[in-house]
């Protein structure tokens, strides 16, 4: 995973980059940013620069990239805290119980819940760690032309009702009719849509 900063005319961003679930492609996601009227900033430390290179726009360079092996931010108790959030798959496991195989490219679901549990419980998790919001929403899938996956009424697209309703936070619903593979697929768009960045209109 490649990480590093950018400078340019709204600040210094740090940024990693992951890979897409469903492709190669590198997918890069803004883990911090830094505005220039916060500088400078003495609780950054920043370990083994690797690279320099200019950033081309449209009327030249807009911007320096700095790609480094790895910053650490220090807390008020000068405790060392890395700039990049933890491991996603890391956390939703342990919150969860839902775990995340990458050799498969597959969720594993906790077998001491019901595949609504599951599923809807991860739908909670996003909205607990701020990944999706009441803003995001009604959320739809990019070939749903009926339904919503995630709405602030238990209502489709059509303003029927939605099927086998569960409710992941107050005034937030999602269907859980599907199937168990169908859920994971979902889970899959999810993590592409709001956790890297990739959002697909």
């Amino acid at each position: 995973m490649r990480q590093y900063i950018e400078i340019g005319a709204d600040g210094i961003n740090f940024i990693s980059e992951t890979q897409s679930l469903f492709d190669d492609e590198p997918v890069p996601t803004t883990t911090d940013t830094i505005e220039f009227d916060e500088l400078p900033v003495e609780n950054i430390r920043i370990n083994n620069i690797t690279r320099l290179e200019a950033v081309e726009g449209e009327n030249g360079p807009e911007s320096v990239r700095l790609e480094f092996e790895t910053a650490e931010r220090l807390n008020d108790n000068n405790v060392d805290e890395n700039v990049a959030e933890g491991d996603f798959f890391e956390r939703l496991e342990a919150e969860t119980g839902i775990g995340f195989d990458q050799r498969k490219n597959e969720f594993v679901f906790d077998e001491s819940k019901s595949d609504k549990k599951n599923f809807v419980g991860f739908i909670e998790f996003l909205f607990d760690e701020g990944y999706i919001t009441e803003d995001d929403l009604p959320y739809s899938t990019p070939r749903s032309r009926k339904s919503y996956l995630i709405n602030t009424e238990p209502k489709n697209q059509e303003g029927g009702e939605m099927q086998r309703v569960g409710k992941p936070k107050e005034g937030i619903y999602v269907p859980t009719y599907y199937g168990q593979e169908q859920k994971q697929n979902y889970m899959k768009l999810l993590v592409n849509d709001f956790v890297k960045g990739h959002h697909i209109n």
